[in-house]
Formats: C-alpha cells, structure tokens, sequence
C-alpha cells in the first residue's frame, strides 16, 4: 500500500517572497494572516516533510552546498554529538535538497548541511528528499527550518540575511526567510555590515552573543581606528588561540581598552603663543590665547614696573580700545 505524499500538505504557495511570517506570540492582520503562520508552523511543515515514501539514498559527492551560505563555524560541540549519533545509530532525518538547477545529475541542500558533512567524513550515502524549489522558496525553507530549530546564533542569522540580499533576495524575502520583522533585520543588516568580515568569520558563531552585544561591537568599530584594530586583533595569534565561546568577549574587551587607551594618548592641541619684545630689549611680552581668556606673561627688567603703570592705565587704555572698534565699524 502506498504511502501519504509528503509534500501534499506543505503549503508552498504560502511562502512567497512578499509575505512575512510573525513572532511567536505576536498579533497577526491583513496580509499577514497568508503567511505561514509561525515558527512553529514551519516546525510542523517540516516534520510532514520527513513522512513519506520519497526518502531516497544518495551519493554525498552528488550534492552540493546550499547557494547562500548561514553557518559560520560547524566543529563545535553540537557537530561532534551528531557525528557520534550518526556513527553508532546510523542518520534518523533525512535531509531536504533540491536537483541543481546546472547538472541534472546533481542535487543542492536545503537544509541538513551538518547531517551531509557528517555523511561525508564516515563514507556512507545519505537519506535525503528530493523537491524541486526555486531559489526563493529555497531560501525561504532554509531560514525557517533553521528558526524552527532555533539553532543559528544572532550574528549567523545576520550573515545568512546579508548573504542573502548580497544573491539579490529583496528585503521581504530575507524577513520570510528568517520569521523576523523589518527592525529585527534593519539591526542585523546593521551589524553584519559594518562589522568587518573578516572579524566575524574569526569570531564564529558566538551562540550565547545576542543582538545587544553586536549592536555595542558595531558601535566600537564605527570608528576607522577601532575598525583596523579589530582586524589586526581578530588576525593575532592570540586569539586564534582562544576557543569560539571566548572570542567575542575577548575582542570587546580589547577594543574598548584601545579606545581609553588611545583617548588618554591623544595630544591636546596647542594653544598659539604671540610674543613681543621692545626695541630696547628691555621688556618681553608672551600672549598666550583661548577661546575666553587670554593669558600676559611680562618679563625682563622692565617687566615689573610696566605692569604696573599698565595696570594703573587699564581704564584708559580699554576706552581707546572700544573707541578703535567704533570706528572701524563705523568705517
């Protein structure tokens, strides 16, 4: 007796490029209300998608990674649990691919890159499904299979969103894709911009850094000379040596010590200083000027008594003064 087609209760029409699915727990209208509903719903999708008699085996050199890439770093804890898993009970889920859109002989994954990777390191064919997508709705599963399993970090979620509209997805794609609102990827687009690439390839996945703490790096590299350090530090070998839970707080923590440190260096500006001296020789004067003061530094041997003959003339010499601006301005 066959078996239920799978893909018969996967409404792909749902997810389409302009449509963008809610948080959990948050109020739907409109045209929300034709979205795929949740993450959980997608969670739900996905697991009709395992059911069914189109699980096949296939060769894993077949099959190449998905078009956009949304990991930054598989060697953690979390692959080396699956690839023990694999190895001793063989691979339960099947993964999801689509037949590439180039070779007719090959495939490209959906989603399920780790559980193809693990196949790949033991030598063994996988179990994969078999569905013809096109690169929208291709991304869009990806994304929402990974929120349902709530298994990319902030900053991965960030670099598949920038990965994404750098293939020329548009902006209500990526919000499907991902189960996010437009302020939750205007802030990821943020980070994953300004931060250097290179400094969050270094940095990796950062599973327990979330929105806040990028959002504070981002602003700590605004500034050009942060911006380099940032490279030169995520480069040192010093870093390289910290294990990817140590790495972006180390990276933090020294970018702000390099900005105190570089503030306290910082030079104060110098003040110009007039002088004057008297034809006699007999009298120097220094002026050193600010914005609302003005310091006179008299010296030599008439220093003393000019002082205070200017002293004992100011009121005089201020009148002249005011009369000079008079007649300037009067001019």
């Amino acid at each position: 007796m066959s078996r239920e087609n799978p893909f018969a209760k996967l409404d792909m029409a749902s997810i389409t490029a302009n449509q963008t699915p809610t948080k959990p727990g948050y109020g739907m209208t409109g045209a929300a209300k034709t979205v795929v509903r949740s993450i959980e719903d997608m969670a739900e999708n996905t697991k009709k998608l395992m059911e069914g008699e189109v699980i096949v085996d296939l060769d894993p050199g077949l099959i190449d990674v998905s078009f956009v890439a949304d990991r930054l770093s598989d060697n953690g804890e979390e692959y080396q649990e699956l690839l023990q898993a694999i190895r001793e009970s063989g691979q339960t889920t099947p993964i999801f691919v689509r037949p590439s859109s180039t070779d007719a002989k090959r495939y490209m994954v959906v989603f399920g890159h780790r559980r193809l990777r693990v196949a790949r390191e033991l030598g063994v064919p996988i179990k994969a499904i078999v569905k013809k997508l096109d690169d929208i709705t291709s991304a869009i599963v990806q994304g929402q299979e990974n929120a349902a399993r709530s298994n990319l970090s902030f900053i991965e979620r960030a670099y598949f969103a920038q990965n994404l509209i750098a293939f020329g997805m548009t902006k209500e794609t990526v919000r499907s894709s991902l189960a996010i609102d437009e302020a939750m990827l205007s802030k990821m687009l943020a980070v994953a911009e300004v931060v250097p690439a290179s400094v969050i390839t270094a940095v990796g996945a950062s599973k327990k850094i979330g929105r806040d703490r990028w959002l504070s790096l981002r602003q700590l590299v605004l500034a050009p000379a942060l911006s380099r350090a940032a490279v030169e530090y995520s480069e040192s070998e010093e870093f390289r040596k910290l294990s990817e839970s140590e790495r972006f707080d180390a990276l933090h923590d020294y970018l702000k010590r390099y900005k105190t440190k570089s503030a306290a260096k910082k030079p104060r500006a110098k003040v110009p200083v007039r002088d004057w001296t008297s034809t006699d020789r007999a009298l120097n004067v220094a002026m050193n000027s600010k914005a609302k003061k003005v310091a006179i530094e008299l010296t030599n041997v008439e220093a003393r008594p000019f002082g205070e003959w200017l002293s004992s003339h100011m009121g005089r010499l201020y009148e002249e003064y005011k009369g000079s601006k008079a007649e300037t301005n009067g001019d």
